[in-house]
């Protein structure tokens, strides 16, 4: 394994962590706007660099580079998860198990969010050349390769329509109760 995976692997259980402290509740709204904001990105993200790029592409040359489009999908993708932790948050309605079983579901859901965010970080890092020269992407092991056809927008872009599905599952659980 290479330190690209160690790190994933990382910060995906640091979630999972985070969830236990949180509790699975707050937890699952912040899968839900995930999932809200990689069904957006997914859709409409490509368009709104054409866009911007055919509009200011000619003055601002950078609008044109891997980077910029890299730094767009993570930096709205972080900005929506940012935001999704702050605050007043979309939290699940009824009542927390007690004991143990509270601390595995918000595990679970922590390292869903994990997989959530540092999925899709590294799928926009790999997608375009690991612009910021942090990974050098003709080292990546085997692992990391198909650690990557696993990435939450690699598993989705090709059938957004699971993502809508899972989106609207979860904001109908929200107001369930």
């Amino acid at each position: 394994m290479s330190g690209i995976e160690y790190f994933w692997i990382i910060i995906v259980m640091l979630f999972g962590i985070v969830g236990i402290i949180r509790t699975y509740p707050k937890e699952l709204g912040v899968t839900t706007m995930s999932v809200a904001a990689l069904l957006l990105l997914l859709q409409f993200g490509q368009k709104i660099i054409t866009a911007l790029q055919n509009h200011f592409g000619d003055q601002f040359e950078w609008l044109l580079s891997a980077r910029f489009v890299a730094s767009f999908y993570i930096v709205v993708f972080l900005f929506v998860i940012y935001i999704s932790y702050q605050g007043i948050t979309l939290t699940f309605k009824g009542t927390l198990p007690t004991g143990v079983l509270s601390s595995v579901l918000g595990f679970v859901v922590g390292l869903l969010n994990g997989y959530f965010i540092a999925g899709t970080v590294w799928f926009y890092l790999h997608k375009y050349g690991y612009p910021f020269s942090l990974v050098d992407a003709t080292k990546l092991s085997d692992l990391a390769r198909r650690i990557i056809e696993f990435l939450p927008p690699k598993v989705f872009e090709s059938q957004p329509g699971y993502l809508l599905a899972l989106l609207l599952l979860l904001l109908i659980l929200s107001v369930w109760r």
